[in-house]
């Protein structure tokens, strides 16, 4: 009967702060490749001239 309350055993914790970013950044890019891989979404930029030719056939609006 010496022994205190909840002394048995200590916590073990959290890793160091350094492992739980590395393992949350890890996780994240696993996440996002998992994703593209299932939904492969075109991510290709349009062309320049696309653009240009878009913007100048857009009235534009003045007040």
């Amino acid at each position: 009967m010496n022994k205190k309350f909840g002394a048995a055993k200590q916590p073990t914790g959290t890793p160091s702060l350094g492992w739980s970013c590395v393992v949350v950044i890890i996780s994240l890019l696993t996440g996002a490749s998992a994703v593209h891989n299932i939904y492969k979404p075109d991510l290709r930029l349009p062309p320049e001239n696309s653009v240009d030719t878009a913007n100048k056939s857009q009235p534009e609006t003045s007040k």
